[in-house]
């Protein structure tokens, strides 16, 4: 209980109390759920690079409410490819996948210790699941080489406009191998110009109480 509580200081000290309740409510709901504990905050201060350190110093989940309703908007065919997430952390959007049908699930973290955690998330999804099969890459998103099996993938506005810049190029050489259709579940999208940008298509937002965004851009074959 001591985590919701804290939890919820935290979100009431910078977004009011409001959305406080809000994101706690769904919080509790969605830790029961899926069956995992993901609730709180990490600081990342000690393994990001001093030029990286004004945009990322810390690592918090996805609220469920946001992921909820981006998961809400994929089709039956997206869950047969394979699904990324960008910063998987403390493996709650692993989970969420694979609670919503994904068998080919894989997580990028550049954090050993959130690293660890993801790692130890594919475990137990693994064993709650049979068929699924999670794979855990403990890099930099901006060197990370996409599966060409990818059809889906999740961000939690993970990263400064720069690495996303070199994330996106990475996308675009994984679509240059394997032409497919692929969909972007973009949660806290301040990024979402880069990827409109770069041939995506907006088909789908929503906003929630202000701060609570989504967006979701699709790229066909």
């Amino acid at each position: 209980m001591m985590r919701y509580i804290s939890y919820f200081l935290y979100y009431w000290w910078h977004w009011g109390f409001g959305l406080a309740c809000f994101v706690i409510r769904h919080e509790i709901a969605g830790e029961r759920k899926y069956g995992i504990r993901t609730t709180g905050t990490s600081s990342l201060a000690g393994v990001v690079s001093e030029e990286d350190r004004d945009f990322i110093t810390i690592y918090e989940p996805v609220n469920y409410y946001s992921a909820s309703r981006l998961f809400d908007q994929l089709r039956p065919e997206d869950k047969k490819t394979g699904f990324l997430d960008v910063g998987s952390g403390l493996g709650r959007v692993l989970a969420i996948a694979a609670g919503n049908g994904f068998s080919d699930i894989h997580g990028v973290e550049f954090a050993p210790e959130l690293c660890s955690a993801s790692f130890a998330v594919k475990g137990i999804l693994e064993k709650r699941h049979p068929g699924v099969t999670v794979t855990i890459n403990c890099t930099d998103a901006r060197y990370y080489s996409i599966p060409e099996s990818i059809g889906v993938i999740f961000l939690f506005n993970p990263f400064n406009d720069r690495i996303m810049e070199a994330f996106i190029q990475q996308v675009l050489d994984s679509l240059q191998r394997k032409e497919r259709p692929l969909k972007i579940l973009y949660a806290n999208p301040v990024s979402k110009e880069l990827w409109l940008n770069a041939g995506f298509k907006e088909t789908a937002s929503f906003e929630k109480m202000t701060f609570l965004q989504g967006s979701v851009m699709e790229r066909g074959a």
